[in-house]
């Protein structure tokens, strides 16, 4: 999970701008700052991730969690949601039903089918054995992938990109005061 944590404490380099900021002014922009770099991150991750293995990034975008940081607990994180480490063929796209399986989008699924459940829920499915039933629909495993990536943001381009919004944010409070 990608987890990003400040201290309400400035660098040397900043204490010029952050003497004339209080205390509240400094909390509000670095809670406001976190919450910025939080959503940057999970837009990262999710057009990333579906860049690589060539899916939508709505199909992604629905498995991460943002949790968004307070004054009161400053710290936000960006997660994987229990549901987000699959993703059901027919999100990749339009399926069509050929002699070999089911083409949905430009992956194609050998020994598949299309069916529609007796709830209504349609689906590209494969049989588990060489018997009519067991049936189990089609699925990516995406969790492997979007794990690295959150650890590249984390290891460097989050913190540069959060210090970034926080000294913007903190010259926006300070012109506003």
């Amino acid at each position: 999970m990608l987890t990003l944590q400040i201290n309400s404490s400035p660098n040397l380099s900043e204490w010029s701008r952050s003497l004339t900021a209080t205390e509240k002014q400094l909390k509000v922009a670095a809670t406001r700052a976190l919450n910025k770099t939080a959503r940057w991150a999970r837009t990262q991750v999710a057009s990333k991730t579906a860049k690589e293995l060539s899916i939508k990034v709505g199909a992604v975008r629905e498995g991460l969690i943002l949790v968004r940081a307070k004054q009161s607990n400053p710290q936000s994180v960006v997660g994987l949601s229990q549901r987000s480490g699959v993703i059901k063929a027919k999100q990749l796209g339009s399926e069509s039903q050929n002699s070999t399986g089911v083409r949905v989008g430009r992956r194609q699924f050998d020994h598949a089918f299309l069916a529609t459940m007796p709830n209504g829920h349609q689906g590209v499915f494969r049989r588990r054995g060489k018997a009519r039933l067991p049936i189990q629909e089609v699925q990516i495993v995406i969790t492997g992938k979007m794990q690295e990536i959150m650890e590249d943001l984390s290891n460097g381009p989050a913190l540069k990109q959060f210090e970034t919004i926080f000294d913007r944010e903190l010259r926006y409070l300070l012109r506003a005061a």
